[in-house]
């Protein structure tokens, strides 16, 4: 697969397309699966910083000491979209995506004793992207679908060509150490290492895997 001309400008400028990808522990392949696996059907979206006097998620579950498992069955049975264990097992949930608002921490022992100061491990409750149901489907976590623009794409790396598979794409993205990977369109496929994704906001009726996703639509992987 090729880098789009704004990505080869990137790479021929000298700035890695990488970023801190690979020195966040928190944030390798490796590490997303088994941070997976600590609680029952969720999406691990990273670790986050958080502030004591401006918390990024609203709700808090009373006590401490809460599992993973715990707090996701806990944020999932009030409705919440979102769940965060934090310290020594604080459990917050939200339904607003800006768990992002203070920026990525590192170093996060997200299903251990004590998860970090100021630090917080998030996950997404499950969700299956429509249309992907039988194979084919990536292995990666679902994040959503979203609407895109022709001339202000939320995700800036385009691998060459269309007709791409929702597989297909989610190795593309990988192989260039990319978090995000999106399919749009006939198999147009897109990467990024930016959370921004939902710039121009969410969007229905999305076919994730069929031969149209939907005008202006892409279904966005965490790879």
């Amino acid at each position: 697969f090729k880098l789009s001309l704004l990505a080869a400008v990137s790479a021929a400028s000298g700035s890695s397309l990488r970023g801190d990808f690979t020195t966040d522990v928190a944030d390798t392949t490796s590490n997303n699966r088994d941070l997976q696996s600590c609680v029952a059907s969720s999406s691990y979206l990273g670790c986050f910083r958080d502030r004591n006097n401006n918390r990024a998620m609203s709700y808090e579950v009373d006590g401490r000491s809460h599992s993973a498992l715990e707090c996701e069955s806990a944020c999932v049975d009030m409705g919440y979209a979102y769940f965060a264990r934090e310290w020594r097992g604080q459990c917050f949930c939200s339904n607003d995506s800006d768990y992002d608002k203070h920026g990525e921490a590192k170093h996060c022992d997200c299903c251990g004793d004590n998860v970090g100061g100021n630090s917080m491990c998030v996950w997404k409750s499950g969700e299956t992207a429509p249309g992907c149901d039988g194979n084919g489907a990536p292995s990666a976590p679902y994040l959503g679908c979203y609407k895109n623009r022709n001339k202000d794409r939320a995700l800036p790396y385009q691998v060459k060509g269309r007709n791409h598979s929702a597989k297909d794409c989610e190795d593309a993205c990988r192989e260039m150490g990319m978090k995000y990977a999106a399919r749009e369109w006939r198999g147009q496929c897109f990467c990024s290492n930016d959370g921004d994704f939902n710039l121009h906001g969410s969007a229905s009726g999305c076919n994730c895997c069929g031969s149209n996703v939907g005008s202006r639509k892409m279904c966005v992987w965490q790879v």
